[in-house]
């Protein structure tokens, strides 16, 4: 009767084992090629939980999206000594008045005062700024 090979019977073929490889009195490991790895080219996407899928419904803007800051620029300037004292003075009496300011935040302020005026009106005031060195 002749014997049939069921697949639990049949071998199955040996993985390659690097083999060691001996130089100079080291045995070293050689190199095995690296294993490639599938990745599908549409990865299925996971369904939100049920806790986000509330707190989208109870916010208007989608949570995956951050909100744009706007880029912050930082630069030094220098004031004379006179000048940073009133702008120390100015933040010390607002803070005394229950408003906490940062001194960039009163400078910007004064930006946007000077924004406001007229060309004429700017010229007049910065005839009256001394310059500094």
């Amino acid at each position: 009767m002749p014997v049939v090979k069921t697949p639990s019977t049949q071998k199955t073929p040996a993985v390659a084992k690097p083999k060691p490889v001996v130089k100079k009195g080291k045995a070293v490991m050689a190199k095995t090629e690296p294993v490639k790895v599938l990745i599908p080219v549409n990865p299925e996407r996971k369904k939100p939980s049920s806790k986000r899928k509330r707190l989208s419904k109870a916010f208007s803007r989608p949570l995956d999206k951050t909100l744009r800051h706007e880029h912050v620029v930082r630069d030094r300037i220098s004031f004379p000594e006179v000048e940073y004292d009133q702008l120390v003075e100015l933040k010390k009496n607002l803070t005394d008045q229950g408003m906490v300011v940062k001194k960039s935040q009163l400078v910007r302020a004064g930006l946007l005062l000077l924004s406001e005026l007229t060309d004429d009106e700017l010229k007049t005031l910065l005839e009256k700024v001394p310059a500094v060195s």
